[in-house]
């Protein structure tokens, strides 16, 4: 009998599982590339977020480079149910001069039109 429990409760929780989907890295300029991951309704954002960014450092590991963070998106797609983050970077070695602490900021995500003449 634990058996058969054991079979029904992991079948059962096989539908809950979320999948996270990565794009191929994209060669997007010189040392640039972008790449997406999407988490779907039922996985997490973050996880779509992990899998980007070790595509990436996978990308300048390959290339004998280092990975550089330039940008992160994070945006809703279908209809509002998963999340897809874009991430761009560059592959630098380690003597480039370009390569450096990372100032990260969150971009503004509000717009304010002024009418004013």
């Amino acid at each position: 009998m634990p058996l058969k429990v054991f079979l029904i409760s992991v079948i059962l929780s096989i539908p809950l599982t979320g999948c996270v989907a990565t794009s191929s890295v994209l060669e997007v300029g010189r040392d640039t590339y972008s790449v997406s991951s999407t988490a779907d309704g039922m996985a997490s954002a973050s996880s779509a977020r992990e899998k980007a960014y070790l595509a990436g450092k996978d990308k300048c590991n390959k290339d004998g480079k280092q990975f550089q963070m330039i940008h992160e998106k994070s945006e809703r797609t279908r209809m509002d149910i998963d999340t897809t983050i874009t991430v761009t970077f560059r592959c630098l070695d380690q003597q480039d001069r370009e390569y450096q602490r990372p100032d990260i900021r969150t971009a503004p995500n509000t717009v304010i039109e002024d009418r004013r003449k």
